[in-house]
């Protein structure tokens, strides 16, 4: 995975800090991790929302701060959906030679056979969980899915993931699956109009 640079200052935790980050376009954070003291910082956010662009939530940053440096990975991000801001960042500072649990987003590539001939297309499983260290982090897991036919499934279990990270998650979880078109009803109702058909009565029952 490549690895970001992304920059940062050092900030104190002060009545009216915010509203002032966020005058000079800048986006309050914190760095945690074990055994390492929690440092308050503040980042430019459209670095940040570029290195979003590019490399999603999952990715091994290397983060500087007024002349420290250390690899860490994005833990939370605090969005404003109605004003469309980023209100906080949380990082965590990783060791390289300990490995972490990570998210990472499952992507379909290619056109699926199955579609093409009617099916639908059901994308069940979106991210996978993943164990590796964090030089080896992936990304994204990948699925070609342009041989899929109606009727056929893809579980975890059928993922292609390098042996440098393990999966964490059941191996029976469907990730996608092509089911058959909704079937038009059977029986079609009478058109306007139209009496239904009676059945005859017994002879033998008049009078």
């Amino acid at each position: 995975m490549e690895q970001p640079v992304l920059t940062a200052t050092t900030r104190i935790a002060k009545k009216g800090e915010n509203k002032r980050l966020k005058r000079e376009n800048k986006i309050p954070a914190v760095v945690y991790g074990k055994e390492f003291e929690n440092k308050l910082i503040a980042v430019d956010e459209k670095e940040f929302r570029k290195l979003l662009k590019t490399h999603g939530e999952v990715a091994l940053i290397d983060l500087q701060v007024e002349g420290d440096s250390f690899p860490v990975l994005i833990k939370e991000v605090q969005r404003n959906t109605l004003k469309n801001a980023i209100d906080h960042v949380d990082f965590f500072k990783v060791s390289m030679d300990e490995e972490v649990e990570y998210h990472a987003p499952i992507v379909l590539v290619g056109d699926a056979e199955g579609v093409k001939m009617g099916g639908i297309l059901q994308h069940q499983k979106r991210e996978i969980t993943l164990k590796a260290l964090p030089a080896d982090m992936l990304e994204s897991v990948e699925v070609d899915i342009s041989e899929m036919n109606i009727g056929d499934t893809i579980a975890v279990a059928d993922l292609k993931v390098d042996g440098k990270n393990t999966v964490l998650d059941d191996a029976d979880e469907v990730v996608v699956t092509i089911v058959p078109p909704r079937l038009a009803e059977e029986v079609e109702a009478p058109e306007e109009g139209e009496e239904p058909e009676l059945v005859e009565e017994d002879k033998d029952e008049e009078e």
